[in-house]
């Protein structure tokens, strides 16, 4: 009598493997075997109600004042499992996403060669490596693979965000740099994710770069105590090299732009603490203008780091971000200028059009009382011009 074969069925796996009587991993929002094979991955009966959101929430949806808060997941349904199939994020990171990391030859190695190898240490920064590369792969995939890798990506990045969330709880010398790498690589994750997430109605870039402001004052707020153990570790060339070259002269248009912020501030009625919030968000966008100013220069190019631009909103008080939450003007056309900033890393496949849309967006915001002030970062958009 021939034998009969046992399937082995989940009851509560997605409609796919039912069919194929298959055990279902049950990960979300893609289980292992419709990742593997490419298909769409439904669950007819929805997650159970302990799951978590299938996607990763945008960090621009009410973003508390604390890094555990903001990526904290309690409880998750993703399978915390390196398949083979990852291995081709590994080999891609290690070979082409890195080099989009850094110009700076000193970091790119640190990207290429002790990045990976700490990886192999924190399975949490190994997710969120693969996260970032998976989303790097989905720019440049043909388009009917696109959402397959942004699915991977965003599982990864939960995956991680639920061990990070719990290492941050108990920081020490020995995961302290990789705790640092990941903040980092989660930064560069959410920027992209807001052009590369499908089917999903946008909330809008001015929330969107809110949060992400958020995220990181948050990371800077609790990893403040690890900075020096940072300083030491393999990581150490992020450290280096990042003072402002403050004999630098900006261009007249730059000058004369910020000259009318500043001149418009001092003149508008409202109260000291605000005046000296929006001054500061200013002086630190000079900063920043000379570091993008530096960068376009070709004998310099190499030895600067266009990320130092990140800290800008690391560097505006919490009073700033505040009056940017409340989307009062002056601070939406300052945020504005520091758009301008970003459109100059345009090329960078991780912020993409974010200055363009930022400018366009608070260009509808904000009234014919701030057009004078908005025309120049129209300008610069429009015409392209380097810094």
């Amino acid at each position: 009598m021939p034998s009969r074969r046992t399937h082995t069925k989940s009851r509560h796996g997605c409609t796919q493997c039912k069919a194929a009587h298959i055990k279902c991993d049950l990960s979300r929002p893609k289980c292992g075997r419709c990742t593997k094979t490419q298909r769409s991955c439904l669950f007819a009966t929805g997650p159970r109600s302990h799951d978590p959101p299938s996607t990763v929430p945008s960090p621009a949806i009410s973003p508390p004042n604390n890094v555990p808060q903001v990526l904290g997941l309690s409880e998750s349904s993703e399978t915390d499992i390196i398949s083979w199939d990852d291995l081709e994020l590994l080999h891609h990171f290690s070979t082409i996403t890195y080099t989009t990391l850094s110009d700076r030859h000193d970091l790119r190695e640190m990207w290429r060669i002790q990045i990976p190898k700490m990886a192999l240490k924190q399975r949490f920064m190994m997710h969120s490596l693969f996260s970032v590369t998976a989303l790097h792969i989905a720019c440049s995939a043909p388009l009917e693979s696109q959402s397959s890798y942004i699915d991977r990506a965003i599982r990864h990045h939960n995956i991680a965000l639920r061990h990070l969330s719990a290492e941050l709880h108990n920081i020490t010398r020995e995961n302290g740099a990789s705790l640092f790498i990941c903040a980092t690589l989660i930064v560069v994750f959410s920027l992209n994710l807001a052009f590369s997430r499908p089917h999903q109605e946008p909330t809008g870039t001015v929330e969107e770069i809110l949060g992400i402001f958020r995220l990181l004052r948050g990371v800077r707020l609790v990893l403040a105590g690890m900075w020096e153990w940072a300083r030491e570790s393999e990581i150490a060339p992020m450290f280096v090299d990042r003072d402002i070259d403050h004999t630098i002269s900006l261009p007249g248009d730059v000058t004369a732009a910020l000259c009318l912020l500043e001149e418009r501030n001092r003149h508008l009625s409202k109260p000291a603490s605000d005046t000296e919030a929006y001054n500061m968000a200013i002086q630190g966008l000079k900063d920043s203008f000379k570091v993008i100013s530096s960068s376009n220069d070709p004998g310099t190019r190499l030895n600067r780091d266009d990320g130092m631009v990140l800290g800008w909103p690391i560097t505006c008080n919490q009073e700033y971000i505040a009056l940017l939450g409340s989307r009062q003007p002056l601070a939406l056309v300052i945020l504005a200028h520091y758009a301008v900033i970003l459109h100059e890393m345009r090329d960078s496949w991780w912020v993409r059009e974010w200055g363009s849309q930022l400018i366009h967006d608070v260009h509808q915001i904000v009234g014919d009382y701030w057009q004078d002030l908005m025309d120049w970062p129209i300008h610069r958009v429009s015409t392209g011009r380097p810094i």
